[in-house]
C-alpha cells in the first residue's frame, strides 16, 4: 500500500497554513517554524497545561519521507519538494485527527501530544528512548 498522501497536489503553503489554523482555533500559542536553507523542517508552539505553558515539537522528518517513497518507487524527482509536502501532509492528518478527539472529548490537548512535549531540548520520547526506560508493566482485567 502506497505511503498516505504519496500523491498530495496540495501546496506546502497550504498544508502549513491549515495546521496552524487548526492548532490556532485549538487555543496553541506562541507558534515558530525552524528552517534550513529555506526548507521547513519543524514546528514548534505552546500549550496550556493547567496555569502553565508547555512547549510542543513537532518534527516532519523529511529524510525519512523521501527514503520511504524511494522504497516504494513513488518518489518524484522532478518536484523537489515532494517529500517535504507528503511529509507535512500527514502531520496535517494526524493533527486534525488528533484535534477531533481533543472535540470528542476523548483527550486533552497535552495527551494528545505528549510524546512531542519539550523537557529542555528533548521530547519527552527523545528521552525515554534515550534512556532505554520502560514504562512499569500494566495488567489486562
Amino acid at each position: 500500500m502506497a505511503i498516505k498522501n504519496a500523491y498530495t497536489k496540495s501546496s506546502l503553503e497550504d498544508i502549513i497554513n491549515h495546521i496552524q489554523k487548526t492548532l490556532i482555533t485549538h487555543e496553541a500559542r506562541k507558534m515558530q517554524y525552524d528552517y534550513e536553507n529555506g526548507v521547513i523542517l519543524g514546528m514548534n508552539f505552546g500549550i496550556m497545561l493547567g496555569d502553565k505553558l508547555i512547549g510542543i515539537k513537532m518534527p516532519a522528518k523529511i529524510q525519512e519521507a523521501e527514503s520511504i517513497l524511494k522504497k516504494q518507487g513513488l518518489y518524484n524527482p522532478t518536484k523537489k519538494d515532494h517529500a517535504l509536502r507528503v511529509a507535512w501532509a500527514n502531520i496535517r492528518d494526524w493533527v486534525d485527527s488528533q484535534m477531533a478527539m481533543i472535540d470528542l472529548g476523548q483527550v486533552k490537548m497535552a495527551q494528545a501530544f505528549m510524546g512531542y512535549v519539550l523537557d529542555g531540548e528533548k521530547t519527552i520520547y527523545e528521552i525515554y528512548e534515550q534512556k532505554n526506560i520502560s514504562l512499569p508493566e500494566g495488567k489486562i482485567e
